[in-house]
């Protein structure tokens, strides 16, 4: 009888460790996915079978990576180790958030693993103003045969703005430096071929911020209530446009921009939104359906939003047209911006290199030969401007080049 019970409890020790053992297969299997970009980064793809040498001496490296990527209950303990890591200790695991004073929060390093932007933008380490300085100025030199007015809009950093938020040992480490948008900018006002064509709108964010804030506290972007007074500023004083209608502002509350940085976690702020409650404008964002002239490009370059009127106008009251081509901050403009103009896109430019040399050619002929704006505005951010991507603005000169030809484009016809 003794035998037989430790025999049973044998068996049962086997089924359980076995048990455990799958139970992680299991959970990849049976568990939701995580939402895309969940992490800011492309997670490892699933291993295929190799078609060459080379692949199959990749193999063990890309189903490690695969592995590591997927294995069974990884978004749920990653969210947990988030969660409990920012309740006990008040900090965040990703290195490309630092928290700030009284509960800022700041876009540290930018992917970046040896440099920390707020570090380059501060001052506290160089960057090559000069380069940055011809880069800008090649785009928009290219950009003038793509629209009657060609601008570019730098947006100060939220830690331009609120430099006191900066934790103590990131303010004691900028201090006694210039940072490097000053050389920039003196730079450019220099520049026969750039003065009064890039603007740097700090006094009147920092005019607005103090009626209503620019920079959330959580958030890592502008808002439509943070971009309100630029776009005005820019209509009103730089362009003399009259505002073609009235869109209604009304609190709502939502969450902080970037929770891809930092799974599981949420904040919640209150801010003003558009309130599109008499049909007057047709607003799409973020889907090719916005763009059926270019839904192969618009769905490759992700971040796309059109503006316009709901209404069919006559010819006559169908212009003035803005395109705005950027980075993430492009969005939030591009929204308080439209009842200034018949028509607005947006374009973001982060996903640029998605597209063939074809497709770009395609994207230059609709949104500009075609489409004819009569303002072309690039819109950055300052974070983007001095530690972007190596090549982030070549690629975006690239596409404006009018050297290039535009292929013959039988899906499309002028407006």
């Amino acid at each position: 009888m003794a035998m037989a019970s430790i025999r049973w409890w044998n068996v049962g020790v086997v089924v359980v460790w076995f048990s455990l053992l799958g139970l992680p297969m299991a959970g990849h299997w049976l568990s939701s996915p995580p939402p895309a970009q969940a992490e800011n980064r492309r997670l490892a793809p699933a291993v295929s079978w190799p078609a060459s040498l080379a692949e199959a001496k990749g193999l063990p490296a890309a189903v490690q990576a695969w592995l590591h990527d997927h294995f069974g209950f990884r978004h749920e303990l990653l969210v947990a180790h988030n969660r409990l890591n920012h309740v006990v200790f008040g900090s965040f695991t990703s290195g490309e958030l630092a928290p700030g004073k009284d509960g800022y929060l700041f876009l540290g390093s930018k992917g970046l693993a040896h440099h920390n932007t707020l570090r380059i933008l501060c001052g506290a380490d160089a960057v090559p103003v000069a380069v940055i300085h011809g880069q800008l100025r090649r785009l928009l030199a290219v950009s003038r045969a793509a629209a009657p007015v060609a601008q570019l809009l730098l947006v100060p950093d939220k830690s331009r703005l609120k430099p006191e938020k900066l934790p103590p040992w990131l303010q004691d480490e900028c201090a006694g430096f210039a940072p490097p948008v000053q050389a920039l900018l003196a730079g450019i006002r220099q520049d026969p071929g750039m003065d009064g064509r890039v603007f740097y709108p700090f006094d009147v964010m920092r005019e607005a911020d103090r009626v209503r804030p620019v920079y959330h506290p959580w958030n890592l972007h502008w808002d439509h209530q943070g971009a309100q007074p630029v776009a005005d500023w820019l209509a009103q004083t730089r362009w003399s446009l009259p505002r073609r209608m009235e869109v209604p502002l009304v609190e709502a509350l939502q969450s902080f921009d970037l929770q891809q940085f930092a799974p599981g976690l949420s904040h919640w702020h209150t801010t003003q939104v558009p309130a599109y409650d008499n049909g007057n404008m047709l607003v799409c964002r973020n889907s090719p359906e916005c763009f059926p002239e270019l839904a192969e490009e618009a769905a490759a370059l992700f971040q796309v939003a059109r503006f316009r009127s709901a209404s069919q106008l006559p010819p006559e009251q169908r212009r003035p047209r803005l395109v705005i081509l950027g980075d993430s901050f492009g969005e939030a403009i591009a929204e308080p911006l439209a009842p200034y103009f018949a028509e607005v896109w947006y374009l973001s430019m982060n996903h640029l290199p998605r597209l063939s040399p074809a497709q770009k050619r395609r994207l230059r002929h609709v949104a500009f030969d075609l489409f004819q704006p009569d303002v072309l505005l690039h819109v950055y951010s300052e974070q983007s401007i001095f530690s972007g991507r190596k090549g982030y603005f070549r690629d975006v000169t690239a596409l404006l080049d009018p050297v290039n030809p535009p292929p013959t484009c039988t899906r499309c016809s002028p407006r």
